[in-house]
């Protein structure tokens, strides 16, 4: 693991998260995923897993989370939970699309094994889109179904929600969609061109064309009494709604994956890129993380617009 000294000087982990990729197999193909057939291969055994997870308690960690590919068609992820929280770990999150959910045994089972957060990627609101995004007809049917199990054994799931192009005029009625099934948290993720989707360049409009959709968003959210939030756009873009903004650098977190182990501001699909007209704002390298690094290559920096004094 990256030393100690990479979340500051005191070297106290007791609040990073040790975010445990499992591997990358699912259960379904979204259109965005960036995940390769040479990828799908990639899997953490149930000993290697375990090993990192009695590595990271004994660097102090109670914070853990497991996600994939899609970590609940693992046999071991249950067992994987219990083993997690004997040895200490108080927060165990998972993210999942939420498929499995569906089957009510398996929710109420998730629930007894310790999983404390659970995140569920909503794909859209009507069945058309989700079966378009997810691949599969009967998504949001199933994906629906599951999120109210969860809410009905008293773990509202946190809602990730996807902005790409056939999703961002859409924004506000997700939200209102999924608040309706008991949604409470809404952190909007921009869909990134890397490996598999690196060359679907149409799936990442400029952010100053979706701005109207994600502030709508924002808005729906306030009128609703839920939080809906941004984690990959400057807030520079978003002028007028800093507040939604969340900088990644407020979360430590420990990315552990089959081949490789960094910090999430290390991140290839994380912002970290500066460029010159970044260089009077007020907020560089402080609160700001700058842009991501797909986005700099697919449209450059000329939507940045620069807190100066």
């Amino acid at each position: 693991m990256p030393d100690p000294g990479a979340f500051g000087p005191c070297g106290d982990l007791s609040d990073v998260l040790a975010d445990i990729i499992l591997g990358y197999q699912c259960n379904v193909q979204c259109d965005y995923c960036s995940v390769t057939p040479e990828m799908r291969r990639c899997n953490l055994s149930t000993a290697q897993v375990v090993d990192e997870l009695t590595r990271a308690r004994a660097q102090g960690m109670t914070q853990v989370a497991f996600g994939g590919g899609e970590p609940t068609i693992r046999q071991d992820l249950l067992a994987l939970v219990r083993f997690a929280r004997d040895r200490g770990f108080v927060s165990v999150k998972v993210s999942s699309n939420g498929l499995m959910y569906s089957y009510l045994e398996y929710a109420r089972r998730s629930v007894e094994a310790g999983i404390t957060q659970f995140h569920v990627s909503a794909m859209g609101h009507t069945p058309e889109l989700y079966a378009k995004i997810l691949g599969k007809p009967d998504g949001l049917e199933l994906v629906t179904r599951g999120v109210r199990n969860l809410v009905a054994l008293g773990h509202v799931p946190t809602l990730d929600l996807i902005v790409k192009n056939d999703t961002w005029r859409h924004l506000p009625d997700i939200v209102s969609y999924w608040a309706a099934q008991g949604g409470r948290t809404f952190p909007l993720w921009l869909v990134s061109l890397s490996d598999r989707n690196a060359d679907n360049l149409e799936s990442l409009p400029r952010v100053s064309e979706m701005r109207e959709g994600i502030v709508a968003a924002f808005q729906r959210g306030r009128q609703l009494g839920v939080t809906v939030y941004s984690r990959h756009i400057p807030r520079c873009m978003l002028k007028g709604y800093e507040d939604f903004c969340r900088d990644l650098r407020e979360d430590r977190v420990l990315v552990v994956t089959p081949g490789s182990r960094f910090t999430l501001w290390e991140s290839a699909i994380s912002p970290s890129a500066y460029t010159p007209r970044c260089e009077p704002c007020r907020y560089v390298r402080r609160e700001c993380q700058g842009l991501r690094k797909d986005y700099l290559a697919r449209w450059g920096d000329d939507e940045l617009d620069p807190y100066e004094g």
